[in-house]
């Protein structure tokens, strides 16, 4: 393991933090340039592809049942999009692929989302097409059984009627648009049935809001008291509880972050820890988040926290390098993606290692990798 690695992901971790005026017109500047290489690549094939298009508004028009269709092929919802059975997983999972959003090496410049193969090669898994409107991709998360992606769409300066929150079956290549708001950190529950998420694109933090899939109903803000500083939603084992993470602002300008847990219905609410990107394990006992000095800690959900012994001595005692943790579905791994790359180590902080030179963090900086779930044979 190259052990120059890590203090590279911290050193990026702890460079001073630009101006947020500064941070946005660089974010405008990239997502458009990125937008102008795009149409420059589809501008020849216009014409044909206007024919084409035509054909297929009118065929959608009668396929949809009349003007109900949304555009580039996404279905609005009109009624109960999925029913539990269809997204919840019928046994123990395994660990499948790692996934992450990609743009790197990918033709035409597009973003998608890839596995992460052998030697950190990345194939793709769902494409993210300009020339459907699709431009960047702010965040995905799988189904519990795997067979199905929420993913988030969106642009800075270019309108595109395919951006906002939308399911994606692997199988059948049924797309499913939720809503045309910005969605960033999305988080399924473990029975399949609600999506819990960040509201807020470009800037973020913002408010947490939670969608059920087995209802017609508009997604329903989570009553947490500091909403539109919240952030990194996270479900419990039972989908009762979500934890995530406040950012406070005190009167000297000075900025820290809290994690607390939190009823769905608002109810119950717990400061837990300094620290921020909780994700909570899949058998719930313990909840992994970022810590004072930027890498991983581990707690309890009760707060109490956990000190493995891989952790670096010192005052930080934290494990990994400095990036967002995210869980395997069987909790034996824990991910972490930074600027220089996508990390994996086992769950006590050992064995750590780059997995591939993609962030997986996206234009917008907030994505997260997430391993495909797979039936336990």
């Amino acid at each position: 393991m190259d052990v120059s690695a890590p203090r590279q992901a911290e050193t990026v971790f702890r460079q001073p933090a630009r101006p947020l005026r500064e941070r946005l017109s660089a974010l405008i500047k990239e997502a458009r340039e990125r937008a102008r290489r795009r149409r420059r690549r589809v501008a020849a094939a216009v014409i044909v592809l206007c024919a084409a298009a035509a054909i297929l508004v009118f065929g959608g028009f009668f396929n949809t049942g009349g003007g109900s269709g949304a555009p580039n092929g996404a279905t609005p919802p009109s009624r109960p999009v999925l029913t539990p059975r269809a997204t919840a997983a019928a046994g123990l999972v395994a660990n499948g692929p790692l996934t992450l959003i990609a743009n790197h090496h990918v033709p035409g410049d597009d973003e998608q989302i890839a596995a992460v193969g052998v030697f950190g090669a990345t194939g793709r898994v769902f494409d993210c097409p300009a020339a459907k409107g699709c431009y960047d991709l702010t965040a995905f998360a799988w189904s519990p059984n795997g067979r199905w992606l929420a993913f988030a769409a969106d642009t800075v300066g270019i309108p595109s009627d395919y951006n906002g929150l939308h399911l994606y079956n692997l199988a059948t290549g049924r797309d499913v648009r939720l809503s045309g708001r910005g969605v960033l950190e999305l988080s399924w529950s473990h029975d399949g049935s609600k999506l819990a998420y960040v509201a807020a694109f470009p800037q973020w933090p913002g408010p947490i809001y939670v969608r059920d899939l087995t209802s017609s109903a508009p997604a329903k803000l989570l009553n947490s008291g500091t909403a539109g500083r919240d952030a990194a939603p996270t479900w419990s084992p039972d989908d009762r509880r979500i934890a995530f993470a406040t950012r406070t602002v005190e009167s000297d300008g000075g900025r820290h972050w809290s994690i607390s847990t939190i009823g769905l219905d608002g109810t119950h609410r717990r400061f837990l820890a300094r620290g921020s990107s909780p994700a909570w394990s899949p058998g719930g006992r313990l909840i992994a988040y970022r810590g004072a000095c930027g890498r991983i800690r581990l707690m309890r959900p009760t707060g109490k926290r956990i000190v493995p012994a891989a952790a670096v001595p010192g005052a930080c005692a934290e494990i990994g390098v400095a990036g967002p943790p995210v869980w395997s579905p069987d909790g034996t791994h824990i991910a972490m993606p930074t600027r220089s790359g996508t990390y994996v180590m086992d769950a006590d902080g050992r064995h750590l290692r780059l997995v591939t030179g993609e962030s997986g963090l996206g234009t917008f900086s907030h994505g997260l990798p997430a391993w495909q779930p797979l039936p336990k044979r």
